[in-house]
């Protein structure tokens, strides 16, 4: 399984449990489980998990699947609590 497909699972489980998650935590999330950037690093929570998590929003837009944008652009947050997609 892909980055993108590990954050559209994440996005999957937060939105059933009508919930968000901060782009810093999903951040921690993915170096707890070894994912990596594309630079082969660890997610700092800022520029590469935002990166990653838009990256998944237009990946999902691609395959025609805009339930599953629409969830991950609703799952992940900012520091000031805006969506982390944009």
């Amino acid at each position: 399984m892909d980055n993108k497909q590990y954050v559209f699972q994440t996005a999957t489980i937060l939105n059933r449990a009508n919930s968000t998650l901060p782009a810093s935590e999903l951040a921690n999330i993915m170096n707890q489980f070894n994912r990596t950037t594309t630079y082969g690093k660890p997610y700092a929570g800022l520029r590469g998990t935002y990166t990653l998590i838009h990256a998944t929003y237009d990946w999902l837009l691609a395959q025609g699947n805009q339930q599953g944008a629409d969830i991950v652009a609703t799952a992940f947050t900012k520091p000031d609590g805006g969506y982390a997609y944009q």
